[in-house]
């Protein structure tokens, strides 16, 4: 892969773009502090929170709820781990998905990973989707139900026997095989529905050319030839490997896309009347539009709401500081990129994912959260308004390992008092030790106006977990994060 790439490889399914990567390889979210009264916590854009039935007993079990779990992907390391992060954070247990077994759990060789990475839960599954199962050019969709959990200890691992023989899924789990290449990107619509972003591309190539797809899903059909499929082959500026998914709105009737493979940013509008459609007739009801942006060698991965119908979408690259873009549900750009730093972050480049921590409203800028990988690891504050800027960094974070690790998946709970960070290593993750962290903070948001933030009982869920010989223990990139309220039964 050539070096001027290099910024964009996601190697062996790593959303972690390092400078130092550059691989033939590739594959592709105590105590609470009350919201702000401007702080809206009904708002779905925050992308986590939701609410479901809590199992008797298990992994996803509630008997005094409500309970809050973090559910992560452990992309690079085929698992699933979940912690219950309600009073005093404990690993609750994990889901195996080395579904083509690898015994040295490195993940590394031919077509071995699996790649658990976009989640969803309802009442009644765990939704996974795994990028490369059957093989690396088709995904699947995984659906768990969550009785299967209920003989889960604390601690222990739902393994792969449990479900899973040759080629033939048991225990109740549903698969739905997708025939694409890297659809690997959930979104729950309220009617239930699922939506998949489809990345469509080859991460090993040197460019990605082909255009994006969003398909539709009914959770109680599950044969490939029900999928809906809406292309991202626009007349005007395609979306060519679409990235970053995000809903713009409470209703989920608009879905923004990052298009890494051309630099765009694009946004589909959902047909009136979605939730009574089949899925094909769904998705032939969609229309989009798009809009391009600064291209070269820079990521285009990232998208999140401004909770007023837009979106920041954000750009970095290894020589300049990041480009942040605000942009309306039609695809209209506010103005010129902001890519303004404050002195004491004037070195900031690689950043990754952002998290909506206030709604534009009131006459108050939307207010954001942003992932920076380096060169020094840490957690931003970005401002909205018609060029967004970065104004001041989350303090507090001292637990992360700045020195192996920096934070890349960012999700908040439906308070947006919590925060959970993904740190992983930033060198060569497949062929790291492991060490990398999931860390779950509660935020002081008192001088949020002042672009300042606190993060305190800040925990690291991963320490002490770290086994060298035991790959179930391994930690090489907690991709995705999941925050979920279990109500109970």
């Amino acid at each position: 892969m050539a070096s001027s790439r290099a910024l964009r490889v996601r190697s062996f399914g790593l959303v972690l773009c390092s400078t130092s990567i550059v691989l033939s390889h590739g594959c592709l979210e105590e105590n609470p502090v009350d919201p702000t009264d401007t702080m809206g916590t009904d708002d779905p854009t925050a992308g986590t929170g939701d609410t479901t039935a809590g199992a008797e007993a298990g992994l996803l079990a509630c008997a005094s709820p409500p309970c809050t779990v973090l559910v992560v992907s452990q992309t690079l390391d085929d698992r699933i781990d979940v912690y219950d992060v309600t009073a005093a954070p404990y690993l609750r247990g994990r889901i195996g998905t080395d579904l083509k077994f690898d015994p040295s759990g490195e993940q590394v060789m031919g077509n071995l990973l699996d790649e658990p990475y976009g989640l969803l839960l309802d009442d009644d599954h765990l939704w996974a989707a795994i990028g490369h199962y059957p093989d690396t050019d088709r995904g699947s969709l995984l659906a768990y139900p969550r009785a299967a959990f209920a003989d889960v200890a604390q601690g222990e691992v739902f393994a792969e026997d449990k479900y899973f023989a040759a080629g033939e899924f048991s225990a109740g789990v549903l698969d739905l095989p997708f025939g694409r290449q890297e659809a690997i990107f959930l979104l729950r619509h309220p009617s239930g529905r699922i939506l998949v972003g489809v990345f469509a591309n080859d991460l090993r190539a040197a460019s990605w050319p082909e255009p994006s797809e969003l398909l539709v899903v009914d959770p109680d059909d599950l044969r490939p030839e029900a999928i809906g499929a809406f292309s991202l082959d626009l007349d005007t500026t395609p979306c060519n490997g679409g990235w970053k998914i995000a809903a713009l709105d409470d209703d989920v009737s608009r879905v923004a896309f990052a298009c890494d493979g051309n630099d765009a940013v694009a946004v589909v509008s959902l047909p009136g009347g979605f939730a009574d459609l089949a899925p094909a007739d769904a998705a032939a009801g969609m229309s989009a539009c798009s809009t391009p942006l600064a291209s070269g060698t820079v990521t285009t991965q990232f998208v999140a709401p401004d909770g007023a119908g837009g979106l920041l979408a954000v750009q970095s690259q290894i020589l300049e500081p990041p480009k942040l873009w605000s942009i309306n549900g039609n695809c209209g750009i506010a103005g010129a990129p902001g890519d303004e730093l404050p002195p004491e972050l004037d070195s900031v480049r690689v950043v990754r994912e952002p998290a909506l921590l206030r709604p534009a409203g009131g006459g108050q800028p939307a207010m954001w959260l942003l992932a920076s990988e380096t060169p020094v690891p840490g957690v931003l504050i970005v401002r909205g308004g018609a060029s967004p800027t970065v104004c001041g960094q989350v303090s507090g974070l001292d637990a992360i390992e700045g020195a192996e690790n920096a934070p890349f998946a960012l999700t908040l709970d439906a308070s947006r008092t919590h925060l959970a960070i993904g740190a992983g290593p930033v060198s060569n993750p497949p062929f790291a030790e492991g060490r990398g962290q999931v860390l779950w903070a509660t935020l002081d948001l008192a001088e949020l106006d002042s672009c300042a933030v606190a993060a305190t009982e800040v925990v690291d869920l991963t320490e002490g977990t770290f086994v060298a010989t035991d790959p179930r223990t391994w930690v090489r990139a907690p991709n995705m994060l999941l925050i979920a309220e279990l109500g109970g039964s």
